[in-house]
């Protein structure tokens, strides 16, 4: 494996110790605020493939199934998606598929393995991306990549709702990542049209950035079609 494949793999050592040691700051136990907000704003008819990338064990993906949706969650971490299926009283099958572990139960199937061989996967049902937390959790390398293989994979329909944040990069070490608007636009503007549909400060609710010496954080929530 070359530098530059070493760079553009997923962040795999630090992202399974954080769940081994149950490091996840991260994982909220409330459904995504901006997620209940906005999702409308995708007019995706019930019964839709949901594409959720690193979806950890969110209760978002919950949320998506309780309103008819079906969910293709795509984690690292086997500890993770054990915890979401054992959470939620599901019995899952699990199957081989390339690389990745499949565990499958109701509306939800969860491809245990590296983001960046999703492609190994047929994913010409997907309809919608939910990306709360995956963008944020790559380095600039990673970025483009991931931007480039969802325009290869993603149907011609495919919509994507995309949460990022925004922050002074020197003030603290990814992830998560400062991504700014202007790079949104340059990562997905050969794809997509691309519309800012809300902005939120969340230095004030959030102690662990603040902690950090994080001065200001914005988080920004796009719909990409």
């Amino acid at each position: 494996m070359t530098p530059m494949d070493d760079r553009l793999k997923a962040p795999n050592d630090n992202w399974l110790q954080r769940w081994k040691e149950n490091n996840i700051g991260w994982h909220h136990v409330e459904f995504n605020q901006h997620l209940l907000n906005h999702w409308h704003a995708l007019y995706l008819p019930q019964g839709s493939m949901v594409l959720a990338p690193l979806c950890g064990k969110s209760r978002d993906m919950v949320w998506l199934a309780s309103h008819g949706y079906r969910i293709r969650g795509v984690e690292l971490s086997p500890l993770a998606i054990e915890a979401f299926f054992k959470e939620h009283a599901l019995q899952p099958r699990i199957e081989y598929l390339g690389d990745f572990e499949c565990w499958r139960d109701g509306p939800f199937e969860i491809y245990c393995g590296d983001i960046f061989d999703l492609e190994q996967i047929d994913n010409s049902d997907v309809n919608a991306v939910y990306d709360r937390a995956s963008l944020v959790a790559l380095n600039p390398d990673q970025r483009i990549h991931y931007a480039q293989m969802l325009e290869r994979f993603l149907p011609e329909q495919a919509k994507v709702l995309l949460i990022t944040m925004e922050y002074p990069q020197g003030e603290m070490d990814g992830p998560p990542f400062s991504v700014s608007d202007d790079e949104v636009r340059a990562l997905f503007k050969q794809r997509f049209s691309i519309q800012h549909l809300h902005s939120l400060n969340i230095l004030q609710d959030t102690d662990r950035y603040r902690e950090k010496g994080v001065s200001q954080m914005l988080e920004h929530v796009y719909l990409l079609k």
